[in-house]
Protein backbone atom coordinates (compact mmCIF):
# COMPACT_ATOMS: atom_id res chain seq x y z
CA UNK A 1 0.00 0.00 0.00
CA UNK A 2 1.32 3.68 -0.68
CA UNK A 3 -0.43 7.20 -0.03
CA UNK A 4 -0.68 9.65 -3.13
CA UNK A 5 0.12 12.96 -1.63
CA UNK A 6 0.21 16.57 -3.51
CA UNK A 7 -3.57 15.63 -5.30
CA UNK A 8 -6.28 18.47 -6.02
CA UNK A 9 -9.29 18.76 -3.52
CA UNK A 10 -12.22 17.22 -4.91
CA UNK A 11 -10.60 15.87 -8.64
CA UNK A 12 -11.30 12.61 -9.65
CA UNK A 13 -8.01 10.40 -10.10
CA UNK A 14 -7.04 7.02 -12.37
CA UNK A 15 -4.52 4.81 -10.98
CA UNK A 16 -3.09 1.55 -11.95
CA UNK A 17 -0.43 -0.76 -10.15
CA UNK A 18 2.32 -2.64 -12.09
CA UNK A 19 5.19 -4.81 -10.38
CA UNK A 20 8.62 -4.37 -11.67
CA UNK A 21 11.83 -7.01 -11.80
CA UNK A 22 14.50 -7.35 -12.89
CA UNK A 23 12.91 -8.85 -16.04
CA UNK A 24 10.66 -5.68 -16.63
CA UNK A 25 7.48 -4.57 -15.66
CA UNK A 26 4.64 -6.79 -15.03
CA UNK A 27 0.83 -6.70 -16.92
CA UNK A 28 -1.42 -3.06 -15.13
CA UNK A 29 -3.80 -4.15 -12.91
CA UNK A 30 -7.16 -2.51 -13.42
CA UNK A 31 -7.78 0.64 -13.76
CA UNK A 32 -9.25 2.07 -10.67
CA UNK A 33 -10.87 5.17 -10.80
CA UNK A 34 -11.46 7.38 -7.77
CA UNK A 35 -12.73 11.10 -6.69
CA UNK A 36 -10.25 12.74 -3.58
CA UNK A 37 -12.62 14.29 -0.95
CA UNK A 38 -13.92 17.79 -0.86
CA UNK A 39 -12.59 20.39 0.96
CA UNK A 40 -14.22 24.24 1.99
CA UNK A 41 -14.22 25.89 -1.24
CA UNK A 42 -11.80 29.21 -2.12
CA UNK A 43 -13.41 32.70 -2.46
CA UNK A 44 -15.55 33.41 -5.26
CA UNK A 45 -14.24 35.58 -8.16
CA UNK A 46 -15.03 38.91 -9.33
CA UNK A 47 -17.27 40.10 -6.66
CA UNK A 48 -18.91 43.61 -7.20
CA UNK A 49 -21.70 45.40 -5.08
CA UNK A 50 -23.82 48.09 -6.74
CA UNK A 51 -26.95 49.95 -5.07
CA UNK A 52 -30.00 49.64 -7.25
CA UNK A 53 -31.59 52.91 -8.75
CA UNK A 54 -34.43 54.34 -7.49
CA UNK A 55 -34.71 51.56 -4.48
CA UNK A 56 -32.72 52.97 -1.25
CA UNK A 57 -32.84 49.74 0.61
CA UNK A 58 -31.83 47.46 -2.22
CA UNK A 59 -27.96 45.90 -3.07
CA UNK A 60 -27.75 44.57 -6.58
CA UNK A 61 -24.24 41.82 -6.03
CA UNK A 62 -23.00 39.42 -8.45
CA UNK A 63 -19.50 37.23 -8.44
CA UNK A 64 -18.17 34.21 -10.80
CA UNK A 65 -18.12 30.75 -9.03
CA UNK A 66 -14.33 30.31 -7.03
CA UNK A 67 -11.66 28.28 -9.40
CA UNK A 68 -11.03 25.42 -8.09
CA UNK A 69 -14.19 24.88 -6.24
CA UNK A 70 -12.85 22.07 -4.19
CA UNK A 71 -15.84 20.52 -4.02
CA UNK A 72 -19.63 20.71 -5.18
CA UNK A 73 -20.76 24.94 -3.72
CA UNK A 74 -24.38 23.95 -1.92
CA UNK A 75 -24.77 27.67 -1.97
CA UNK A 76 -23.31 30.89 -1.21
CA UNK A 77 -23.69 33.38 2.20
CA UNK A 78 -23.33 37.14 1.74
CA UNK A 79 -22.33 39.47 4.84
CA UNK A 80 -22.37 42.84 4.79
CA UNK A 81 -21.27 45.45 7.67
CA UNK A 82 -21.85 49.53 8.22
CA UNK A 83 -19.54 51.78 9.74
CA UNK A 84 -21.50 51.53 12.93
CA UNK A 85 -22.14 47.90 13.28
CA UNK A 86 -25.02 47.37 12.01
CA UNK A 87 -24.79 43.98 9.89
CA UNK A 88 -26.80 42.24 7.68
CA UNK A 89 -26.80 38.62 6.00
CA UNK A 90 -28.00 36.02 3.32
CA UNK A 91 -27.88 32.66 2.98
CA UNK A 92 -28.05 32.43 -1.39
CA UNK A 93 -28.93 28.64 -2.27
CA UNK A 94 -30.98 28.74 -5.20
CA UNK A 95 -33.25 30.60 -7.34
CA UNK A 96 -36.36 31.24 -5.51
CA UNK A 97 -35.14 32.56 -1.77
CA UNK A 98 -37.56 34.82 0.16
CA UNK A 99 -36.69 38.32 0.26
CA UNK A 100 -33.69 37.92 -2.17
CA UNK A 101 -33.93 37.68 -6.31
CA UNK A 102 -31.02 35.68 -7.34
CA UNK A 103 -30.03 35.06 -11.70
CA UNK A 104 -27.57 31.97 -12.51
CA UNK A 105 -25.90 32.56 -15.94
CA UNK A 106 -23.03 30.06 -16.38
CA UNK A 107 -20.72 30.74 -13.73
CA UNK A 108 -21.60 34.27 -12.53
CA UNK A 109 -24.18 35.00 -9.84
CA UNK A 110 -26.54 37.64 -9.34
CA UNK A 111 -28.32 38.20 -6.46
CA UNK A 112 -30.79 41.59 -5.55
CA UNK A 113 -30.76 42.23 -1.46
CA UNK A 114 -34.06 43.88 -0.97
CA UNK A 115 -34.92 42.97 2.92
CA UNK A 116 -32.90 43.61 6.22
CA UNK A 117 -30.61 47.05 4.59
CA UNK A 118 -31.17 50.67 6.01
CA UNK A 119 -31.84 53.02 3.53
CA UNK A 120 -29.10 55.41 2.33
CA UNK A 121 -26.38 53.17 4.35
CA UNK A 122 -23.06 52.50 3.53
CA UNK A 123 -22.30 48.56 3.47
CA UNK A 124 -18.61 46.76 3.00
CA UNK A 125 -20.13 42.92 1.89
CA UNK A 126 -17.75 40.09 1.29
CA UNK A 127 -19.25 36.62 0.26
CA UNK A 128 -18.40 32.99 0.54
CA UNK A 129 -18.60 29.34 -1.30
CA UNK A 130 -20.05 26.74 0.50
CA UNK A 131 -19.57 23.35 0.22
CA UNK A 132 -20.59 20.14 2.22
CA UNK A 133 -17.42 20.88 4.49
CA UNK A 134 -18.37 24.36 5.14
CA UNK A 135 -17.79 27.50 4.59
CA UNK A 136 -14.69 28.48 2.00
Amino acid sequence: ATTLTGLNPYTQYSCYVTANTSVGEGTPSKLKTERVVETVSSSPLSYTLFPVPGSPTSLFANWSVPIPRNGFITGYSVYCNTSINQSFSAQVIGPNIPTIRSVVNGTTLAVTFSTGLKPYTQYECYVTANTSVGEG
